[in-house]
């Protein structure tokens, strides 16, 4: 005889909205860290060129593959250039499709029957 598992749909709503708010907290913090990010790269980048200026040439060669480019070299010790931003790593529980999140949560506030079923339950589960 198989059982039958019902769980409460308020409960399973209340869970699901927990963790979309969750999901899109970690990805505003993660934009916010890559664009600081990208900011102190394109400083970087800055700083190095203006170092680099104060250097002797190394090397200039031309290569011409697919259209000219003259490619400048200068031979120096990282340690005489300023430090390279950190790349923000991709925080730990990020991750799935937050927009389906967003419809089940949506079509389970529709709904007005209490419980679901365990299979709609077994379908969300990644997400809790």
């Amino acid at each position: 005889m198989a059982t039958t598992i019902k769980v409460d749909r308020l409960v399973l709503l209340d869970a699901l909205t927990t963790k979309l708010a969750e999901q899109e907290k970690l990805q505003a913090e993660h934009d916010k860290a890559v664009e600081q990010y990208e900011k102190a790269e394109k400083a970087w980048h800055a700083s190095v060129v203006s170092a680099v200026k104060k250097l002797d040439v190394w090397r200039v060669s031309v290569r011409a593959w697919s259209e000219p480019v003259v490619e400048i070299e200068y031979k120096v010790n990282l340690t005489d250039l300023p430090t390279q931003p950190e790349k923000p790593n991709y925080p730990k529980g990020l991750g799935g499709d937050t927009e389906e999140l967003r419809k089940t949560i949506r079509l389970l506030s529709m709904t007005t029957e209490p419980n679901v079923p365990a299979s709609v339950y077994k379908s969300v589960s990644t997400w809790l």
